[in-house]
C-alpha cells in the first residue's frame, strides 16, 4: 500500500500519469529487433536489416522506352520510384499472407489512384488523384527475383504484370505494372520543377556538388533510399536510387545504386573531392562510348529528386508499426 502511494505520488509530481514502456520489439524482413519503446521514424530506419536492400529484391527486368504523347521517354524514373516503395513497403516470406490487392498496390507504383470527374458540360474524364497514404503489403514470396524467374504465375510481380480489368463509370480500365510504372514516370517527368535539371547540361559547381554529396551521405546512413538524376547533356539524363556509399581517407565516396539499365546489381557513383564532381561511367558510359564503364572523364549533373516521396512512405511506415505496438 505504502509503494503503490508513493508511486502515485511521484507520479503527480512528475505530471499526474503513471506510464509504463512498451517492451513489444517486431522483427519482419525490414526491421530486426525494432523496439515498441519511443518509437519513431528514426529508430525504424535505424533497425532496417542490412540485407533488406538486397539486390535479390530488385525488380528482375530492365528500363524500357515509350512514347508520351509526342515525347519519347524511358521508364527509369518510374522504375525508381517504384523499387524504392517496394523495398520500403513489401513485407517478403510472410506464408500466412493472403494475396495483394493488386489494384491498390498499383495505386501505390502510380503515386496516385484514378477517379473519374465531370466538365461543365456534364462529360466524364478520367484524373489521377495523389495518394494521401502508403501502407505496408505482406506476400509470401522469399525474394522478388527468384520467385519471378521461376514462372509459377502466381508470384507478386506475375500477378501485377497480370494486371486488374474494371470499369469506372463509362470507362473500361486495365491497369498492369507496365501500365503503372510508365504512367509514374509521366508524373514524375512533367513538372514544373524539373526546369532547373533540364534547362542546362552537364556537370554542376564544385560548390553545389559537395553539398549534394553530403545530403546523399547523410540520408544513406539512415538508410533513406535516395533517387539521384544523373545529367550527362540536357537530353541525356538518367534517374537512379543510391543505396550505401563508402568514403576514404581523401574524402572520395562511392555511391552504390539501383540501376534500372542493370538491375542485377548494384552500380557505381563516383565523388571526386579533387576535381569536385560526379562521375559514373558504369551507368552512364554507354552513351559516350565507353563500353569498359572506366572513363572517368565526364562529370556529370546530380541532382537529388523526390525526398518528399520518401517522407511520406517513412510516414506510412510509422503508421504501420504504431499500429502493431499497440
Amino acid at each position: 500500500m505504502k509503494k503503490f502511494f508513493a508511486m502515485t505520488a511521484l507520479a503527480i509530481i512528475l505530471g499526474g500519469n503513471i506510464s509504463f514502456a512498451n517492451t513489444k520489439v517486431i522483427s519482419d524482413s525490414l526491421v530486426n529487433n525494432l523496439s515498441c519503446n519511443s518509437l519513431s521514424i528514426g529508430t525504424i530506419l535505424i533497425r532496417i536489416r542490412q540485407e533488406a536492400f538486397s539486390s535479390v529484391n530488385h525488380l528482375p527486368f530492365k528500363n524500357w522506352g515509350f512514347h508520351s504523347g509526342s515525347f519519347k521517354l524511358a521508364a527509369c524514373w518510374g522504375m525508381g520510384s517504384t523499387q524504392r516503395k517496394l523495398l520500403y513497403l513489401l513485407r517478403l516470406n510472410e506464408r500466412e499472407a493472403p494475396a495483394p490487392n493488386a489494384k491498390s498496390v498499383l495505386d501505390m507504383v502510380r503515386g496516385a489512384t484514378l477517379k473519374t470527374l465531370f466538365d461543365k458540360h456534364g462529360s466524364s474524364y478520367l484524373m489521377d488523384e495523389n495518394l494521401k497514404a502508403y501502407h505496408v503489403v505482406p506476400i509470401s514470396d522469399k525474394n522478388l527475383r527468384e520467385e519471378y524467374e521461376h514462372n509459377t504465375g502466381t508470384s507478386f510481380l506475375e500477378v501485377l504484370f497480370k494486371g486488374v480489368d474494371y470499369q469506372l463509370d463509362s470507362f473500361p480500365i486495365h491497369r498492369n505494372l507496365r501500365t503503372e510504372i510508365e504512367r509514374s514516370e509521366e508524373l514524375h517527368f512533367f513538372r514544373v520543377k524539373n526546369i532547373g535539371m533540364g534547362a542546362g547540361s552537364g556537370p554542376l559547381s564544385p560548390h553545389k556538388n559537395n553539398v549534394t554529396v553530403q545530403h546523399v551521405m547523410n540520408n544513406l546512413r539512415l538508410h533513406r533510399l535516395t533517387l539521384v538524376n544523373l545529367r550527362l547533356t540536357r537530353t541525356i539524363q538518367h534517374v537512379v536510387m543510391a543505396k550505401s556509399f563508402t568514403e576514404d581517407g581523401k574524402g572520395n565516396v562511392w555511391i552504390q545504386a539501383y540501376d534500372s539499365n542493370q538491375p542485377e546489381a548494384d552500380q557505381p557513383i563516383y565523388y571526386s573531392k579533387a576535381t569536385g564532381h560526379f562521375y559514373a561511367p558504369r551507368i552512364m558510359g554507354s552513351f559516350v562510348g565507353d563500353t569498359t564503364g572506366t572513363d572517368y572523364t565526364h562529370p556529370l549533373g546530380t541532382f537529388i529528386v523526390d525526398e518528399e516521396e520518401r517522407a511520406q512512405i517513412e510516414e506510412s511506415l510509422l503508421k504501420h508499426y504504431q499500429q502493431l505496438c499497440k
